[in-house]
């Protein structure tokens, strides 16, 4: 006997709705189970582990290399016209017993990473420092304050 099919019955038959039906509970299933608190934890630590295992040190975030804390901050700094450090060593600038690190000094289009302590300070330097917020504030609030109307942020 021949049966009469409508268009949508042969749309449904098309569309493989049992099949589609199973793939999404087991997807759903798979969901359900990762998300469970012993399973996500257990995975994110080996996630964890096998980033440090198979990254070299400099393909991981600056924040994690650097083991910065709340208080810790990599900063661009900027020599102004009105700066009292133009003309001064970089060494003479970051006083001995300070948490701040001199990364390297962006003079023009040159990156000076060695020698820093010897590199003369001219307008115009960049200086990319890493340490305690709040010292870089201190030692640093003329050029801050500068570059903060200057900007409206720091970097």
């Amino acid at each position: 006997m021949f049966k009469f099919r409508t268009p949508f019955d042969i749309f449904l038959d098309n569309l493989r709705i049992k099949e589609l039906s199973i793939i999404m509970a087991i997807l759903m299933l798979i969901i359900i189970i990762v998300k469970l608190p012993f399973i996500y934890n257990r995975l994110s630590n080996k996630m964890h582990s096998e980033m440090h295992n198979h990254y070299n040190l400099w393909e991981h975030p600056i924040k994690e290399v650097l083991f910065l804390e709340d208080d810790d901050v990599v900063m661009k700094l900027d020599i102004n016209k009105d700066s009292e450090l133009i003309n001064q060593n970089a060494g003479e600038v970051i006083s001995r017993g300070i948490d701040i690190n001199i990364l390297f000094i962006k003079s023009g289009e040159t990156k000076i990473r060695k020698k820093l302590s010897k590199h003369e300070l001219k307008l115009g330097d960049k200086l990319f420092l890493y340490g305690n917020k709040k010292e870089i504030e201190e030692n640093f609030s003329k050029e801050i304050e500068v570059m903060n109307k200057n900007n409206g942020s720091l970097e």
